[in-house]
């Protein structure tokens, strides 16, 4: 017997599949990163409320994909997330955190792209 988990409100798919749901998070993050410049942050709501505006839906919804996708991009090294001004483990951290882009080690202004 296979259970859906399907709930219409909860439906974070955009009508996109989800490699594509996760390219264009991965896009938008670091488009707003970019954007930001080196040294500065976002918060993981403003990459989900410009996909609602751009795609449609509630951008409530696209909060775990959002997370999910910086997880990936922590793990890849082009990000890392901060909390306090603390480096932490996304898969680890409760609680609101930021994204930022990852500073190379042993310099100040240079940035992984």
């Amino acid at each position: 017997m296979i259970v859906s988990t399907f709930h219409p409100r909860l439906d974070m798919s955009l009508h996109l599949p989800d490699d594509l749901l996760a390219a264009r998070i991965r896009e938008c993050v670091l488009d707003l990163l970019d954007q930001r410049g080196p040294g500065h942050s976002i918060c993981p709501s403003e990459a989900a409320r410009a996909l609602a505006v751009r795609f449609g839906g509630r951008w409530q919804d696209l909060m775990r994909p959002v997370r999910t996708v910086a997880i990936a991009l922590a793990q890849a090294g082009r990000i890392e997330a901060i909390q306090h001004e603390t480096v932490v483990n996304l898969d680890e951290v409760r609680g609101p955190v930021r994204l930022r882009l990852r500073c190379l080690p042993g310099r100040r202004n240079s940035y992984a792209a």
